[in-house]
């Protein structure tokens, strides 16, 4: 492992023992700083596998192997600190979103006449998308217009103003305004995303 990744990597430990409780915050660095470690030392070291078997750590967290001509799926920091908050499995992501050539698919994807709610799900599906390709859980309000209007989700009229009222709004950090920088998601908007992708994860595959 390159030594910025490792720093990631420390950074993401510390962002999760930080939301523990006070007496268990040092414990719980030092248990998941002996996991990397220790995960660092084992990919010094590689086994061949039979093809299509899962390895010990991809058995406990539930990650599929790859199917067809796609790849596993990465888990880079940020998605780790979702994954650890909100209680998101490999597996779930698995069951939604697909990595093929450095670039996210998705598998599930909003349905219904919900127009409003259509649109949320998005961002936040972009949100996850960036997470996973360029390790930002964040989305550009352009990006999800553009996904609105090509899915059948956009309306004109109202959907600046779908981003502005007081239960969207606090899904981000900052406003989601046309033409506006990239916003990340806030505490609430990473429980949501979780929230999305548990219940589409729970869908037929299309």
């Amino acid at each position: 492992m390159k030594y910025e990744e490792l720093k990631e990597e420390i950074k993401a430990i510390a962002e999760i023992a930080d939301s523990v409780p006070q007496p268990f915050k040092d414990r719980c660095f030092e248990v998941l700083l002996q996991n990397l470690l220790a995960s660092v030392t084992q990919a010094e070291k590689p086994t061949k596998q039979p093809p299509g078997k899962l390895t010990v750590a991809e058995e406990e967290q539930g990650t599929p192997p790859p199917a067809g001509n796609g790849s596993a799926l990465p888990t880079p920091s940020q998605i780790k600190v979702f994954m650890q908050k909100t209680g998101t499995t490999a597996a779930d992501l698995a069951k939604v979103v697909m990595y093929e050539e450095n670039t996210v698919h998705f598998i599930q994807e909003p349905a219904g006449n919900k127009i409003a709610r259509g649109q949320v799900e998005w961002a936040l599906l972009l949100a996850l998308k960036k997470g996973i390709e360029k390790n930002a859980l964040e989305v550009d309000p352009e990006e999800v217009r553009s996904i609105c209007q090509e899915k059948g989700f956009y309306d004109a009229a109202n959907f600046s103003a779908n981003f502005k009222g007081a239960v969207t709004a606090k899904l981000f950090q900052g406003e989601m305004k046309k033409q506006g920088a990239a916003q990340k998601l806030s505490n609430e908007g990473l429980a949501e995303l979780a929230k999305i992708v548990k219940e589409f994860a729970g869908r037929p595959t299309q």
